[in-house]
């Protein structure tokens, strides 16, 4: 029934507009030089008019250049009549055409002038002075590009922008214009789209924001179209998950600010947030986790819907979007239908993958005995022909997009269809994703209503998206596996127990670790999970006048989730029983979001002031709830049911939810004169539930920037210098605790209550950052080289501490208020962008720079009752045996300790004199470095030759450190080349000298989760790798099938090869995209090459 009525709406709102697509030719119209009466041949053989007129009155000979895309019949004959007496009826399928009679008097009297500006791509534009030459009255276009004044007949009016030539045209009529504005190369004014999804000119904005279009994202495929802003985008450090296609990104800005809270972006699809899916994240935090991830909720946004994504990397430019826009925004603003034209595009992106940095491994030595997993034997006779990389076959993702884009000027659809399907490098690594969306936009009450609706369905299925770890991780036990035993028993890996009648696991060795067979944990070992998604969202927008409206949105976000695990009979025992193991988790999430806007665009002073304001209201409710069972199975292998799973254990069942309430007000405004200079203030107020048991009823934040053109202020514009712009803003962004942090919550234990908990701590308030920035925005060489450059600082105070409490207390912790953490650093964006006849050239330059610091943490702390201090100057956030990540005022956010080696009093590695032997320190850990780099790089290029374009990005990570306690594994199992290396020289060089290859190794990498030491496989993170490459050909098909618009075919790479790199392993790989858990290696799967094609037809 529901359905029934979206189509009848939809039915309705295309009749509606039906005159509007009745008076169109049936393809655009674009001729020059041409006679008026060649003109109206061609419309007659391209549409159901024909034209009546008197070749005596009507001066059809006149030569004319017409170029209207749209086809609208009318359009046409305003542009080849302008200026002119001749008027024109439309009489069913007859337009009489025929000359007007104008006298002294009609002349002198006003009439209305409506119409339209837009650029050459037809995108509306903003702001466009227009004004009746020689006079004063004039106006400025709207939001959408529209103006309406009082003019005379026979008068010119001037239309004006900055960036594109100046057009004078004559009022002949009052038929509505339709105004093309051509970019005149010097500057060029784009508008971005900012908070809330409100549209504003870029040199007006007092903040840095920066905008790429749908081609940057789609151009070389990858399933999360955010992993593709990496290189492109100032001020963002992008991370992939090592869990393959369709995985989770971190996406950190300006860097890490909340010691124990969130430090990822924010995501906003059209102007709302989207939902929060943290609860149910499945991020690894030790050495065994690490199966069974799940991609985050932006990867399951089809990439082909996308128009256009704004990254507002500041609180600044964030701040109307409240807590949760505390660490930068990523605003996506989805494709609606186009006004006038038909379209439908049909895409096909097909890659295929390898893995890009493997371990090296050795095959010159043998096990160390017979059935032994250690690889310490004898020199082999013949080099064994293992070789890990054979384990792995070729990825392959292939997508497929369809999409249908129509509209007339009431009304505009847009449907697309898409499909993903990929298959990892690792065998029942499979990621499917199918997606529907619709979108319809109408205007109605005489263009005074626009409704705005859309649904986005999406359907994921994944299985076994492993990104690192010791359990049910295949790589371990293929990476340490003695290359000198042979390896096709494993491929063997399974047999037939005549006993129980059927197929268990072979595994001849040893199951410390927690090893299995490769093979085994690939076919035999199942985590899938499988993810249905609804966004519906509906807006309204009313026009009171052409400076005011009123626009009222809602959403309903939906996702619901299940994962399952499922280990058939024969899975090592730690895991299993004997007949197996089945859980299934049950995950809900709602986010119901509403806002009432208010906006107000008016100019005042004759044109010189402009008010630019906007004040709403917001709520939104998130309901969270997740149900597991599961235990090993009773009595019936491989059977996966509730009813086999063995109740007699324990911790079988958890359930877990909450329900969250977010309310704000907010406004902001935003003042202009003459167009040159800007002063921008925001409000918000947010209450959250989260602060219930507070007395934090509400919290506020404002924001102020000021900005301006210095060359229209001080009339200094030049060629080589037209434009230069500076600006400076402060802002205050509050973040709300983590659900229940606040409240004392009870746990229960084998149905025990646990009578201990949080102690509330009614004092409890927001973290607040407090954040200033300055910019520059410059453009050279007439439009051709451009320049923006920010720096920033930020103070984060107030973070949530939680302190243990004596258990006299009847609580065991209190979480509190304490610490402060910086960053400061610098923003730049270089692009140059030429034209040589039928060459181009574009490329562009990012470079970000971030200092992070640990001002303080929890200092001197008095407890309200017992008014005892507490002090917290270091805290250990966890790790493994051999790595860390610590606190430490004065340190930074990411800062990796690792432990050492024992040393003399110079500092160099101490060697026993007698047993030639090193000594470790395994509890002895000293800081090695930081996980986040330095700064970032990327140099992106394209190359244009007539309908040939080549394309390439590099990017680069210079800094930092990562830890890769994978080869420390591999060293102690003697399974790595530099051990192989060692025995061929004698030993392993410590101090320049050799000592025992076996006793050094064996004690350095450790075995596994177990010892280590952690200095010894420390490396630099730095690296430059080539990004993307893409070679396309856009072919002329349109010369042989007139029905097809254009086809572009390309050849298409992503992470083709590195130039520099240090590290064993890719070091922007990242197991968790969590704050913490970054830079370590744990048999991390690789990072994967991808080579391909790509097709787009649009018809």
């Amino acid at each position: 029934m529901r359905i029934s009525l979206a189509l009848l709406f939809t039915v309705v709102l295309q009749l509606s507009a039906e005159n509007g697509y009745a008076q169109r030719t049936r393809i655009s119209i674009s001729m020059s030089n041409v006679s008026i009466e060649q003109v109206l041949n061609k419309i007659e053989d391209n549409s159901d008019y024909v034209f009546l007129y008197n070749d005596k009155t009507i001066q059809t000979n006149r030569v004319v250049t017409v170029s209207n895309k749209s086809g609208k019949i009318l359009d046409i004959l305003d542009d080849i009549f302008q200026g002119t007496n001749i008027s024109y009826t439309v009489v069913d399928k007859q337009i009489i055409l025929a000359t007007k009679k104008v006298d002294a008097v009609t002349q002198e009297v006003g009439v209305q002038i409506k119409g339209i500006v837009k650029d050459t791509q037809g995108d509306p534009l903003i702001g466009v002075n227009v004004k009746v030459k020689n006079t004063s009255s004039g106006t400025i276009t709207d939001i959408d590009g529209r103006f309406a004044l009082q003019a005379k007949k026979g008068d010119q009016i001037e239309v004006s922008y900055v960036g594109y030539t100046t057009q004078v045209l004559k009022i002949s009529g009052t038929q509505p214009l339709s105004i093309v504005l051509q970019e005149d190369n010097r500057v060029l004014n784009e508008v971005v789209v900012t908070a809330l999804g409100i549209k504003k000119e870029a040199k007006s904005l007092s903040y840095n924001v920066q905008q790429i279009n749908n081609d940057e994202i789609t151009r070389v495929a990858d399933a999360n179209f955010v992993n593709n802003l990496n290189g492109k985008i100032a001020g963002v450090t992008i991370n992939a998950s090592a869990s393959g296609v369709g995985g989770s990104s971190r996406v950190v800005m300006r860097g890490t600010k909340s010691i124990n809270g969130n430090n990822n972006a924010l995501y906003v699809v059209d102007g709302i947030p989207m939902i929060d899916m943290t609860a149910s994240s499945t991020q690894p935090t030790d050495s065994y986790e690490g199966a069974g991830q799940t991609g985050d909720p932006i990867s399951g946004i089809n990439p082909d819907d996308i128009e256009s994504i704004s990254v507002l990397s500041g609180p600044s430019a964030a701040a109307l979007y409240g807590s949760a826009a505390a660490n930068g925004v990523v605003m996506v603003t989805t494709k609606k239908g186009k006004e006038g034209r038909t379209s439908v595009t049909i895409s096909n992106n097909t890659t295929f993958s390898s893995p890009l940095a493997l371990p090296e491994f050795q095959n010159t030595y043998g096990q160390s005995e017979t059935g032994s997993y250690y690889s310490w034997g004898t020199k082999l006779n013949t080099p064994s022909s293992y070789d890990p990389k054979d384990f792995f076959q070729t990825g392959l993702n292939v997508t497929n997009g369809a999409s249908l884009s129509t509209g007339t000027d009431k009304n505009q659809t847009y449907l697309s269809l898409g499909t993903t399907n990929a298959r990892g490098i690792i065998h029942n690594n499979d990621y499917e994703r199918y997606n529907l969306t619709f979108r319809n936009v109408a205007k109605m009450l005489k263009d005074k209503l626009t409704l705005d609706m859309s649904f986005m369905l999406s359907s994921v299925k994944e299985q076994n998206m492993t990104s690192q770890g010791l359990y049910f991780n295949p790589l371990v036990s293929l990476y340490l596996f003695p290359a000198g035993d042979d390896f096709s028993k494993v491929q063997a890996y399974q047999r037939y127990d005549a006993e129980r009648n059927l197929m268990t696991q072979y595994w001849p060795y040893s199951t410390s670790l927690a090893l299995q067979n490769p093979y085994w944990t690939t076919e035999h070992i199942k985590m899938p999970n499988h993810k249905n998604r609804y966004m519906a969202t509906a807006s309204a927008k009313y026009d009171f006048a052409d400076w005011v409206n009123l626009t009222a949105r809602v959403k309903m976000d939906r996702n619901n989730e299940r994962r399952e695990r499922k280990y058939d009979a024969g899975t090592n025992t730690l895991f299993a029983s004997k007949y197996g193991f089945y859980s299934k988790s049950n995950i809900e999430n709602q986010q119901v979001y509403g806002e009432l806007l208010l906006n107000i665009n008016k100019y005042f002073a004759a044109n010189t002031v402009n008010l630019t304001a906007n004040v709403g209201a917001n709520f939104e409710n998130n309901d969270y709830q997740a149900d597991y069972f599961g235990g090993k199975l009773k009595s019936v292998a491989n059977l996966f049911t509730f009813g086999n799973v063995n109740t007699t254990e324990k911790n079988l069942a958890n359930q877990y939810g909450y329900h969250m309430k977010k309310r704000a007000v907010f406004a902001s405004t935003q003042i202009g004169y003459k167009s040159m200079a800007y002063l921008d203030v925001t409000a918000r107020n947010d209450w959250s539930s989260t602060f219930k048991g507070t007395d934090t009823g509400s919290f506020f934040y404002p924001s102020v920037g000021l900005s301006g053109i210095i060359t229209d202020i001080f009339h200094c514009s030049t060629d080589i210098m037209p434009y230069m712009k500076v600006r400076v803003s402060y802002s205050e962004v509050g973040n709300s605790p983590a659900v229940f942090l606040a409240i004392p919550t009870y746990a229960l234990v084998d149905g025990v209550p646990v009578t201990q908990s949080r102690r509330p701590n009614p004092n409890l308030k927001p973290e607040r950052t407090k954040s200033w920035e300055a910019g520059f925005n410059f453009v050279f060489f007439q439009n051709k080289l451009r320049l923006d450059a920010s720096i920033y600082n930020s103070r984060t105070y107030n973070q949530f501490f939680e302190r243990t409490l004596s258990s006299t207390t009847g609580y065991k912790s209190e979480v509190v208020n304490g610490g402060r953490v910086d960053n400061k650093g610098v923003e730049l964006s270089l692009r140059y962008e030429d034209k040589w006849g039928d060459f181009g050239w574009s490329s562009y330059l990012t470079y970000s720079l971030n200092k992070n610091k640990v001002v303080e943490l929890l200092r001197n702390y008095e407890d309200p009752y017992t008014h005892e201090l507490t002090t917290l100057n270091k805290i250990d956030m966890g790790g493994t045996s051999m790595y860390k990540m610590i606190l430490t005022e004065g340190g930074s956010i990411g800062d990796i300790y690792v432990n050492t080696l024992r040393t003399d009093e110079h500092g160099a590695i101490y060697v026993h004199p007698s047993d030639q032997v090193v000594v470790t320190q395994p509890d002895v850990f000293v800081k090695a470095g930081n996980s986040a780099p330095k700064y970032n790089l990327g140099w992106g290029n394209t190359l244009t030759y007539k309908g040939v374009s080549l394309g390439f990005l590099f990017t680069a990570r210079v800094g930092g450190i990562v830890v890769s306690q994978t080869q420390a594994t591999m060293d102690a199992y003697g399974s790595s080349k530099a051990t192989a290396d060692a025995r061929d020289n004698g030993g392993a060089l410590v101090n320049g000298r050799p000592i025992g290859a076996e006793d050094y190794y064996t004690k350095i990498g450790g075995s596994g989760a177990q010892g280590g030491i952690g200095s010894m496989y420390t490396y630099s993170a730095s690296n430059i790798r080539l990004s993307e490459l893409s070679l396309g050909y856009n072919v002329p098909i349109n010369k042989y099938v007139d029905w097809i618009k254009s086809m572009n075919v390309s050849f298409i790479g992503k992470n083709l090869f590195f130039l520099y790199k240090k590290a064993p392993f890719d070091p922007e790989l990242t197991a968790s995209t969590g704050t913490y858990f970054q830079g370590i290696d744990m048999f991390m799967s690789p990072s994967l090459r991808n080579l391909g094609f790509s097709v787009k037809v649009n018809f």
